[in-house]
């Protein structure tokens, strides 16, 4: 608290004289039948002269001229009035030591036109005083002004306004130590800040509330702002721009880690780096260029650019900022997706992954060309909009790259393609939504048949089936040639009876019927109306007809929903019912 913080509160016994004094009056004024009437209704400095709790207030009242403004009957006026227990708080000697002037100075920052009850305010308003400058009134159970001063008796009638007793003297601007406002001003380079701040109201929050740190741009950095932005933004948006920039208390540049992402008063978080050398950059651009600058109520560090809340930028620009995503951010660059992914007429989901998460694969990362590495990333974003809260238990949207990326939602948790971790939801820009992962997922195109089986939450029955036959390997081999015929989840359950019935050898023979050695095409069926037959790795043949309609179907009655998964060893289709060998259905 500022050394000018002073507290002190009316005791029940001098609040009980104050109340009795009031009543012995009220007694005294009564009409005693002498025809003279009531007395008049003491005013503003005569109440406070009555009451025996602001002697020094009448006095200096009486020594700043004063006393004949606050006792005419017209204008009302409001007056905080410091207790004498508020004067005595002050430094010895702090009276003494004005001018006429300047004590009347301080006085009228006491001071209000209009009366203004206690049972009038809102929980926060600013209030101009006599003095011209504003206070900051705050009503939340309590009254407090200037985020110290707290009124501890209200509503105290006079003929001429009203009074409200405080415990600790205000002091306007001058008579104090400066705060973020007072120095901003002062500085003179944050001009158009001061005066945002102002069309905003939030300047009495930041002169007497804190302790704040304030990245404070420079008139330069409003001045490198597209022409015309400030002026299109609503009092509301504004608002959430300047608070983006404000924190909870103070952090000096001598207490950063080299990476940190404190809350701001919006509510996002900042994203604050210091390097080896001291240097400190905010949101991954903005340049701290004078740090540390103190002041009554917090910290002012200068910045170069104006610094911009999500909502506010593309889902390139929240990656920028975060340090989490530099190799996202590098490799969307040089796949030259950065254009793309800046449209702020599109609307994007992009499932980000980490920096840690590039680093597990960078070797592969490091083989792709460019445009293997702008399919890569394309495959992570989708051409439409989803948060987390959007999302069912289990869904396959399409990416950029029209291949759908298997999106599963259970207990709050979000997985990718059967392994991936959403890490954090929901980041929320002008165009999309940002979801950071811990895997980077890769297209069926640099993966062999079992990895895209595996990514595919319909496939989780065959999959395991594959792995506990030991056939997984075989499959895995990027030097062979493969076609699945992969039956889903539902197909395994429908012939669940039958397959419990089968020694593992049996299952083993079942899931190589659905294998052939060789890659078969969707282009590379008969023509429609036609037929022709597979030969297995299990050693039988699959007949495969093609109707009119260009319906695909094996062995007669099990149906192909999905073809050509193509991966670096072959390609899957899926199919929605079991094959089971010739030689096992004639016995």
């Amino acid at each position: 608290m500022n050394s000018h913080y002073y507290s002190s509160r009316f005791t029940l016994f001098v609040a009980s004289l104050f109340m009795l004094s009031m009543t012995f009056m009220a007694c005294g004024n009564d009409n005693d039948g002498g025809g003279l009437g009531p007395a008049p209704e003491p005013n503003i400095v005569e109440v406070a002269s009555e009451s025996g709790n602001f002697d020094i207030l009448v006095q200096a009242i009486q020594d700043a001229g004063l006393a004949e403004t606050l006792q005419q009957e017209g204008p009302i006026f409001t007056v905080f009035a410091p207790t004498d227990d508020a004067f005595e708080a002050l430094p010895e000697g702090t009276l003494s030591n004005l001018s006429p002037e300047q004590l009347a100075d301080i006085l009228q920052f006491h001071v209000v036109n209009g009366e203004i009850e206690s049972s009038d305010l809102q929980p926060t308003q600013d209030v101009e005083t006599l003095l011209g400058e504003e206070i900051l009134v705050e009503a939340d159970g309590g009254v407090l002004i200037n985020g110290y001063s707290n009124v501890v008796t209200a509503d105290v009638e006079a003929s001429n306004g009203i009074i409200h007793a405080v415990d600790a003297v205000l002091l306007p601007e001058g008579y104090r130590d400066a705060n973020i406002i007072d120095q901003a001003v002062e500085l003179g380079n944050f001009t158009t800040l001061a005066s945002a701040v102002e069309q905003v109201g939030l300047t009495s929050t930041l002169k007497y509330k804190g302790d704040f740190t304030v990245f404070a741009p420079t008139d330069d950095a409003f001045a490198a702002l597209p022409q015309g932005l400030l002026g299109s933004l609503s009092d509301a948006e504004l608002t959430e721009i300047l608070t983006y920039h404000v924190l909870s208390g103070e952090i000096f540049a001598d207490q950063l880690n080299a990476e940190q992402a404190p809350a701001s008063l919006e509510g996002g978080e900042v994203f604050v780096t210091k390097d080896g050398n001291g240097d400190v950059t905010v949101n991954g651009a903005a340049s701290v260029v004078a740090a540390d600058v103190d002041v009554s109520n917090g910290v002012i560090h200068a910045i170069d650019q104006v610094i911009l809340p999500d909502a506010y930028g593309t889902v390139v620009d929240a990656a920028s900022k975060r340090y989490n995503f530099e190799s996202l951010v590098s490799a969307v660059v040089d796949a030259g997706l950065a254009g793309t992914l800046s449209d702020t007429e599109a609307s994007y989901t992009v499932f980000a992954p980490t920096d840690d998460a590039f680093a597990a694969v960078e070797s592969v990362v490091n083989s792709l060309t460019n445009q293997q590495l702008a399919t890569v990333l394309s495959y992570h974003v989708l051409p439409v909009e989803v948060a987390s809260g959007d999302l069912s238990a289990e869904q396959a949207p399409a990416s950029l790259t029209d291949e759908a990326v298997y999106v599963t939602a259970a207990d709050g948790n979000v997985t990718i393609n059967g392994s991936a971790s959403v890490v954090e939801a929901d980041i929320m820009t002008n165009n999309g939504t940002i979801h950071a992962i811990n895997e980077v997922i890769l297209p069926n195109e640099l993966l062999n048949v079992v990895q895209i089986a595996s990514k595919n939450y319909d496939l989780s029955t065959l999959v395991s089936l594959v792995s506990d036959a030991g056939l997984a390997g075989t499959l895995s081999d990027e030097n062979g040639t493969f076609t699945v015929f992969a039956p889903t989840n539902a197909a395994f359950d429908a012939v669940s009876t039958t397959l419990d019935g089968l020694s593992e050898a049996q299952v083993s023979e079942v899931l190589q019927y659905h294998v052939a050695g060789q890659e078969i095409l969707s282009d590379n069926l008969p023509a429609p109306g036609n037929s022709t037959t597979v030969t297995t790795v299990q050693g039988e043949d699959i007949t495969v007809a093609v109707d009119t309609e260009g319906n695909v179907t094996l062995n007669g009655s099990v149906n192909v929903t999905t073809v050509d998964l193509q991966g670096v060893n072959g390609v899957i289709h899926i199919i929605d019912g079991v094959l089971l060998p010739p030689s096992y259905t004639s016995n």
